[in-house]
């Protein structure tokens, strides 16, 4: 009898040490900055955005978290089948606690309940040259998913794009991608409680500018030596040659590459996605 009393005792002591740490953590997290999304798109700068991250939050109490890149790194070890987006969301409540943590890039529309209440980042690109540098990156330039059944859909929808004319490839992803992807975004934005959109164009004519911008949403303070370190290292506009299946990261290429009827026709497709986020017609 007093042996079965001591082993509940010190099973019950154990048992509130474990609860009392879990509130002393929770306490800790709900004393961090609230968690933002980086919603962005394809051929956006993303490998900037990344190292911009990993210097700004330095000393900050941010963490970055890449769960796209997490995945696609994963390859078959993970049966997670493009787009993630549909895991992410029925997981939402083990991944994405309101405090601390910067999750991105988000390439893909992204919504669950609470959403609402993270700070939100919106970085786009004029919709036509997204367009445009995406034919060339799907069709030439792109890695291969490591997934093996996301290999194969990529592979194929490789050879498609290779067959097709530019002009023809961008009309059709506009009416089935772009448009529904922009709109969803503008969605979010006014849903959403915080929020700040900055465009490409802004962050290629004014990097330091850009980088002060979304470190003072965050609430944080890099050096001038960071933002001085990340400029030089940005270099957004590289001149390279296109058949090298290679992108300027120049905005407005989308009236050399495109026919000019090409590009009445995208304006008029996307012409309320473009008047939502300020891109001239």
């Amino acid at each position: 009898m007093l042996f079965s009393r001591l082993k509940n005792k010190i099973k019950n002591k154990v048992y509130y040490n474990k609860l009392q740490r879990q509130v002393i953590t929770a306490s800790a997290n709900l004393n961090k900055p609230h968690s933002a999304i980086f919603y962005t798109t394809h051929k956006c700068a993303s490998t900037f955005v990344a190292r911009m991250f990993d210097v700004i939050l330095k000393n900050s109490e941010y963490e970055f978290v890449d769960y796209g890149g997490a995945i696609f790194g994963a390859g078959d070890k993970l049966n997670i089948e493009s787009p993630y987006e549909r895991f992410l969301e029925k997981a939402y409540t083990e991944l994405y606690p309101l405090h601390g943590k910067i999750y991105g890039p988000q390439r893909r529309y992204l919504d669950f309940p609470g959403r609402n209440n993270f700070k939100h980042i919106f970085f786009l690109r004029d919709p036509r040259d997204v367009l445009v540098s995406c034919y060339f990156s799907l069709g030439f330039t792109h890695v291969e998913p490591l997934n093996s059944i996301d290999r194969s859909k990529f592979l194929k929808k490789r050879e498609n794009v290779k067959y097709k004319e530019i002009d023809n490839y961008v009309l059709e992803e506009a009416e089935t991608w772009i448009y529904p992807l922009y709109k969803q975004y503008k969605y979010l934005q006014e849903t959403a409680t915080t929020a700040i959109y900055l465009k490409y164009d802004f962050f290629v004519k004014n990097t330091p500018e850009f980088i002060i911008k979304i470190s003072d949403f965050l609430g944080l303070q890099p050096s001038q030596e960071d933002i001085d370190l990340l400029t030089q290292e940005a270099s957004p506009v590289q001149n390279v040659e296109v058949m090298k299946h290679k992108r300027s990261g120049k905005t407005g290429q989308y009236l050399e590459k495109l026919h000019p009827s090409t590009v009445e026709k995208l304006n008029q497709i996307l012409s309320e996605v473009l008047s939502d986020w300020e891109f001239r017609p």
